[in-house]
């Protein structure tokens, strides 16, 4: 929730209709929001990675299918969570995992809770995480909302106060927050991998390999020797540009040289 501390200063200072009161309601909201946020990930135990991203998968693959839309959430909150390298890695293969037949829930919610200090705080970000990916459909099924509820009841929170965290998560949706495809620019991490033409779970050798094989393809260098004509070789211009950028978006977010 990184942006509701703002939203609601902000709202506030509207309130009064003083404009220095709305700068500062939204100074206040700024304050508000990091602290929470250097907060909830102090908070988390070792296992809310691998635990947080299965029941994830899990939610997203129970009415059958995974839509690029899911995926695309469990990428946005691995990047909220700063993961990088092998802990992305490991969080999309928890993802993978929850998709499987037979995934232990109970099983994991327990070890969460086990591990977890502050319980309440910590069932509050799982829930937090979880909420996004049911709400990005048009109506959530009864399987959904019953896996969110286990995880509720694991961890004492209440369904007045699940309902004030979904009521929170819509606002976040609506004012800033992950919405369906169709309805918001592409994801520049998604942008990246489409242009160097591989998966999202590609390791990083996989990267390194795309982006040398395309940059030997599409240089203007090369092009060049082989007689290509002055249209070709600004297009090619533009492209090992692209190539590039994608690849240093990429290299950069999963920290590898």
């Amino acid at each position: 929730m990184n942006y509701l501390g703002k939203l609601l200063g902000g709202i506030a200072g509207l309130a009064t209709g003083k404009w220095p009161l709305v700068i500062f309601g939204l100074v206040l909201g700024h304050q508000f929001d990091r602290g929470y946020q250097k907060f909830s990930q102090r908070a988390l135990p070792k296992h809310f990675v691998p635990v947080a991203f299965s029941i994830m998968g899990h939610i997203a693959k129970s009415d059958g299918r995974v839509s690029e839309d899911e995926i695309r959430l469990a990428r946005t909150a691995m990047h909220a969570l700063n993961l990088t390298g092998d802990r992305t890695r490991d969080a999309m293969r928890a993802f993978n995992s929850g998709k499987q037949p037979g995934f232990a829930l109970a099983e994991s919610l327990k070890l969460l809770r086990q591990q977890s200090g502050a319980q309440h705080v910590v069932g509050r970000r799982l829930v937090e995480m979880l909420l996004p990916v049911l709400l990005i459909k048009r109506e959530a099924s009864a399987e959904e909302r019953r896996v969110l509820w286990q995880v509720c009841q694991e961890f004492g929170i209440s369904r007045v106060e699940l309902a004030q965290i979904e009521a929170a998560t819509r606002i976040e949706q609506r004012f800033g927050g992950a919405a369906p495809a169709h309805k918001r620019p592409v994801d520049r991490d998604e942008s990246a991998f489409n242009e160097l033409g591989i998966a999202p779970d590609a390791s990083d050798q996989e990267i390194k390999k795309a982006y040398r094989r395309l940059m030997n393809r599409y240089h203007p260098d090369k092009l060049s020797g082989d007689g290509a004509s002055k249209d070709a070789l600004e297009a090619a211009g533009r492209k090992t540009r692209e190539i590039r950028e994608a690849y240093e978006l990429l290299r950069d977010r999963r920290g590898f040289k």
